[in-house]
């Protein structure tokens, strides 16, 4: 007799929960490298993870349980969420689901009790960093921080925890209002840049979108850029109104491409629950079943670069149409080559010139993805249609070499 899926999925999480503590049993430091990327227990890591919650929606307990489950079987390894453990017990008991999992959690706290928060929770090994601020560059919100406030959080929560490294978000819309990460140095070690662009109008015209998103991501970066600030992209995987416009899997992995050349060093969508109720459902992957498709397949991606986004050098090459953009990763003598085109219509012939040094031979990384571009005498064509990326890894030879998996 086949058992109901409500009964498997109780002792599914009921077994999860007993399992020991492996992977990590001590608590892990983090730190910013002199490249500006994330130190976890002194290795580089390339956080790639997803917000739990809104600040609309509460969302706790057994039901939290089950969204960590969900999103660590999708392959993100890190969580964003807001953690009170002096009311809420249940708050250590997902910190140590967390670490059973090797997960890293990333905590948004109540602010007036900084402190208190920082020194119930620091010694936890799940903890990668102290959220101190969200939406803190928006002047017409009420969440805004000055420098001086900021950064005031900033050096209480290191009094309480030098250990571990602080978070804020910013707004990143091209308005006014948003004021610059340039004027933040030295006040959080990790800035959020959002990136909400689907059904976002005026800021966003369907058309530009794409476009407008990797410019502005690519502004963003370059204002903090050698500060000593970590660049993390805050992806789009929830929709502004109860009609479910959420972004496509092709829009998702055409904002996620772009944000890796605009030179984030990771990744948080937002969010994978609002309270807003569409179609029934509440939770990502239940609301958006083909995006939350698509952003695990984008986790293994970013597993397999990693060691490029973290370590290699990038490079912007020339490009004959003005939406779409080809950037190539050096490390180790081994090669990657991303070509998006973040024209949401128009397909484009591409024929470009590529640098003698870059290669020979491209083989395409991954599997089901858009391929057929190829690289011959030293330029770059083939044709690439609206929204799509390619990825490929380049040789200097006729013989590929592929990545070590």
């Amino acid at each position: 007799m086949r058992r109901p899926l409500y009964h498997t999925a109780i002792v599914a999480t009921y077994l999860a929960l007993l399992l020991p503590l492996t992977s990590v049993a001590a608590p892990l430091p983090t730190a910013v490298s002199p490249d500006g990327t994330l130190l976890r227990g002194g290795a580089e890591i390339f956080p790639f993870g997803i917000y739990h919650t809104s600040w609309i929606g509460e969302r706790y307990g057994d039901e939290r349980t089950q969204d960590l489950l969900a999103i660590h079987d999708n392959g993100l390894g890190i969580l964003q969420t807001s953690l009170d453990p002096t009311s809420r017990e249940s708050d250590f008991a997902l910190l140590d689901d967390a670490t059973r999992r090797d997960m890293g959690v990333m905590a948004e706290l109540y602010l007036p009790a900084l402190g208190t928060l920082i020194d119930r929770m620091k010694s936890h090994p799940a903890i990668i960093s102290w959220q101190i601020g969200d939406d803190f560059n928006v002047t017409t919100s009420k969440n805004y921080c000055s420098p001086e406030l900021l950064k005031e959080r900033h050096e209480l929560a290191l009094t309480h925890d030098p250990n571990h490294v602080t978070y804020a978000s910013g707004g990143s819309a091209p308005v006014a209002r948003y004021r610059s990460f340039k004027e933040y140095q030295g006040c959080v070690n990790m800035i959020g840049i959002q990136c909400y662009p689907v059904d976002n109008k005026p800021d966003f015209p369907d058309e530009l979108m794409l476009e407008r998103c990797f410019q502005l991501l690519k502004s963003r970066v370059s204002e903090i850029e050698g500060t000593g600030i970590v660049p993390i992209a805050n992806l789009q995987s929830f929709s502004w109104s109860k009609r479910g416009v959420f972004p496509t899997p092709s829009e998702s992995r055409n904002m996620l491409y772009g944000a890796l050349a605009a030179g984030v060093k990771g990744v948080l969508y937002y969010t994978y629950y609002d309270g807003t109720p569409i179609k029934g459902h509440v939770t990502l992957n239940q609301q958006a079943p083909a995006l939350w498709d698509e952003i695990g397949k984008q986790a293994k991606e970013i597993s397999q670069l990693a060691p490029f986004l973290l370590k290699g050098t990038r490079h912007a090459l020339p490009s004959n149409a003005e939406h779409v953009h080809v950037f190539l990763w050096e490390k180790d003598a081994k090669k990657i080559l991303v070509v998006f085109n973040t024209d949401r219509r128009a397909s484009t012939d591409l024929h470009t010139v590529i640098p003698d040094s870059a290669g020979q031979t491209l083989a395409s990384l991954f599997a089901n993805r858009p391929t057929g571009l190829e690289l011959k005498g030293g330029i770059l064509r083939g044709r690439i249609r609206p929204e799509e990326v390619h990825v490929y890894s380049v040789s200097e030879s006729a013989q590929p070499h592929p990545l070590e998996q």
